[in-house]
């Protein structure tokens, strides 16, 4: 579901708390309409999630309360965010309903509730399983309580499986619903692609295949050349293409099936958290979950300004995103970033790549040492390879780094080698 409202987000940001009358908001003990779960840092620098609820009463708050640390828990628990947990904050805001539980249009159930969530109505083309709002503007209104808003889970209090992301990601309450918080996150955050061969999944949409252009998204593509596919730098030489049933799931190649066709689109792995909320995430989507949690740290934010190491090979560093620099101006979507290295051998090279592995532009030997002018989507996500000269011997480097975006000179977070 799209939300074409700009001018109503801007203004709910902009009231103050006391005239916010539309939705029915608790206060805390501390007079706040929020509770902080987990804090790590100003809005600025993370990626703030906010937990609303749906068809929860006044006296089924407790119950809400305990459905938000669950979905927590499932983050802390699930590799990929785990490991980046201090990316996050995290804040409560609790909703009262009039009625308990959501609307059912299939079943003809109707439920008086603060946020007008429902599941989705068959009759109207729509996958029972996907669970959405009917007042976008209410959940705004209500998320906007917290200090920060990057995503907004509204959590439904309703036992039947179901969750969906959007704008507003939604889902229900059901035993093991914690796989659907972490796997709309991969939408929301990552902007992962489903894996799924079908979307109704009722048997009428089995068997569909993919006769359009190359999906934007990093887990999916239709692109069956080995050279150019978006993931072919995580794929062996001696795994075939496209992948075959009998090669062991663990193995990263072109699986058949995902984006909700069965024919034309592979995925990177058999087995994914966006193919099956049992499994882990594939290599891909691990790797575009970190990456995109990795400067939102404080522990790589406040790296030290040089780093000494043996350099033995090739290593690749993301490059961060400029989260305090203006818009770009006259409507140019794109910033200017240069990236400068210091302290390596002379003969060592440096390449831009972006998050499909295309090579951006080669750094050239400057005075500061190796450097790199690009100009960079705030959409994309970019990598420095930076690779030794052929038969190199492992020395000891202390690596310089200068960033600057649109002339603002910043430092470069820790490196992640690989």
């Amino acid at each position: 579901m799209k939300l074409r409202i700009p001018f109503l987000i801007i203004l709910c940001a902009l009231l103050p708390a006391a005239s916010r009358a539309a939705v029915r908001v608790q206060v805390q003990a501390n007079g706040q309409n929020y509770t902080g779960i987990l804090v790590n840092g100003s809005a600025t620098s993370k990626y703030d999630i906010v937990f609303i609820g749906d068809g929860f009463r006044e006296a089924d708050q407790t119950a809400f309360n305990t459905a938000v640390t669950a979905a927590v828990d499932a983050l802390r628990n699930r590799p990929g965010y785990a490991e980046r947990m201090c990316g996050f904050n995290i804040w409560r805001v609790n909703v009262i309903s009039t009625d308990q539980g959501i609307d059912h249009p299939k079943d003809n159930v109707s439920k008086n509730t603060e946020l007008d969530c429902r599941y989705g109505n068959p009759a109207n083309g729509e996958a029972e399983r996907c669970i959405v709002t009917d007042s976008p503007a209410k959940c705004i209104e209500a998320a906007a309580y917290a200090p920060g808003r990057d995503a907004t889970f509204v959590l439904v209090n309703d036992t039947q499986w179901g969750g969906c992301a959007g704008a507003i990601v939604c889902s229900s309450i059901a035993p093991g619903f914690a796989g659907i918080i972490t796997h709309e996150l991969g939408h929301k955050l990552a902007k992962l692609a489903d894996e799924y061969d079908c979307y109704v999944c009722d048997g009428s949409d089995d068997n569909r295949t993919y006769s359009g252009p190359d999906r934007p998204e990093v887990n999916i593509t239709n692109d069956t050349n080995r050279a150019t596919t978006k993931w072919r730098d995580l794929i062996a030489t001696t795994t075939a293409i496209p992948t075959v049933a009998d090669t062991p799931p663990g193995v990263v190649g072109l699986w058949e099936g995902g984006g909700y066709f069965r024919r034309s689109l592979f995925r990177p792995q058999s087995t994914c958290h966006m193919r099956a909320v049992g499994s882990g995430f594939c290599a891909v989507c691990m790797r575009k979950v970190q990456a995109d949690l990795e400067f939102r740290c404080s522990s790589v934010l406040d790296a030290l300004k040089n780093r000494r190491f043996i350099w033995k090979e090739r290593f690749r560093m993301p490059i961060p995103i400029c989260l305090s620099c203006p818009k770009p101006q006259d409507g140019n979507p794109l910033d200017l970033v240069t990236l400068s290295l210091a302290g390596l051998p002379q003969d060592a090279a440096m390449r831009i790549l972006d998050s499909k592995g295309n090579v951006v532009v080669e750094a050239k030997v400057s005075e500061r040492g190796l450097s790199a002018t690009f100009e960079s989507s705030r959409a994309e996500r970019y990598y420095a390879d930076v690779i030794p000269a052929q038969g190199m011997a492992p020395q000891e480097v202390t690596l310089k780094t200068e960033l600057s975006h649109n002339l603002q000179i910043q430092e470069l977070p820790t490196l992640r080698m690989q």
